[in-house]
């Protein structure tokens, strides 16, 4: 199973489309995390993933260590294996909480949003100054700490930040030498009917990933390479909804996915870490998700695309089970220039491209 725990609400930036709601000072104390742990344990059996998120879970730095020394004792000493993951905004990431990290095998993964243009266009500070500088320095730390392959940043894009994409992924990779990148759409945001922007930014997205394997230098843009992944692998997305994601609140609260804490409304939470699952709540989320757009059923991208990403699904259109219009965009961009990009590597017999996916 994949567990998150999120450390905290609280967070020092007051980005304009986070989700997870207003950034009160509510983290979470010693005794909900030893029940938390417990609870993990419980429902592990040979293997888990966790992943410690907030708000900012670097604010609570001591309660992270803490955390994960205890389950690395206890899950030894029951044979379990568990991988482990941060998702930070950078601002508290220095070389000592890196090496730390590091030692303990962390996946590290920051959010940058690009270059200052497009990172400061949203992700800023209460007073609405911009913390590309900041993250800029912890990206760059990170990089020199750890491996490429252990270590990815996120950038989210929107309509207001679009324009510069392609720019900013060249940025990050050829500028800060961050060699992976995971592109989060804001699907919630107003995009309006004029495409012409996002058209243009792919267009030169795919000219530089494929200048990048014409020059032998490996990149990994996960809308690109997930998607083409997906098409040679004949896979299918399936959201495993609340069966096999729990997200935990500071609170202690169990929800079907980290996305979905917010503000801990306890809307969508399927029990708590004390008394553990909700059997009616969770059977009835579980029985509730998947894809139930009639559009959808015969489309010829349904196998590659996240129509049935429950948290997605909810947040735009209240239904967990029901996409929208924009998450149907831009799936079936992201496929299209997948294929497009795959299609040219694969004629041309690109070694790297070829020794990359087969």
């Amino acid at each position: 199973m994949n567990f998150f725990i999120s450390l905290t609400h609280a967070c020092q930036l007051r980005c304009s489309y986070c989700y997870a709601g207003d950034k009160f000072s509510r983290a979470i104390d010693l005794a909900t995390l030893d029940s938390a742990i417990d609870f993990i344990l419980s429902k592990a059996h040979n293997s888990f993933s966790l992943g410690f998120f907030g708000g900012e879970p670097l604010l609570e730095w001591e309660k992270l260590q803490y955390a994960t020394q205890k389950l690395e004792e206890l899950a030894s000493a029951k044979g379990i294996k568990f991988s482990k993951t941060l998702t930070t905004n950078g601002l508290l990431l220095c070389k000592e909480k890196l090496n730390w990290l590091k030692e303990h095998n962390f996946y590290l993964v920051i959010s940058i949003d690009g270059n200052s243009k497009m990172h400061n266009r949203h992700r800023v500070y209460p007073n609405k100054k911009g913390s590309f500088m900041e993250v800029e320095g912890a990206v760059l730390r990170a990089v020199e700490v750890f491996n490429a392959e252990r270590f990815t940043t996120v950038t989210v894009v929107t309509p207001q930040n679009i324009s510069n994409l392609s720019d900013s992924i060249k940025y990050l990779h050829q500028e800060l030498g961050a060699k992976r990148t995971r592109v989060s759409v804001d699907y919630f945001a107003s995009w309006g009917d004029d495409t012409s922007t996002i058209l243009q930014e792919f267009k030169r997205l795919k000219e530089y990933i494929l200048e990048c394997y014409r020059k032998n230098i490996d990149v990994y843009v996960d809308i690109i390479d997930d998607k083409i992944k997906a098409h040679i692998e004949d896979s299918c997305y399936e959201c495993r909804f609340g069966e096999f994601k729990i997200g935990i609140a500071p609170s202690g609260n169990l929800y079907p996915c980290e996305r979905l804490i917010g503000e801990d409304t306890e809307e969508l939470a399927i029990g708590d870490v004390k008394k553990g699952f909700n059997s009616k709540a969770l059977a009835n989320i579980v029985a509730s998700r998947g894809n139930r757009n009639i559009e959808c059923q015969e489309c010829a991208y349904k196998s590659r695309c996240i129509n049935s990403c429950g948290c997605t699904n909810y947040i735009l259109t209240g239904d967990i089970a029901l996409t929208g219009a924009t998450v149907c965009f831009f799936q079936k961009l992201f496929i299209d220039s997948a294929d497009e990009v795959a299609n040219i590597l694969y004629n041309e017999k690109n070694s790297l491209f070829l020794s990359k996916f087969y």
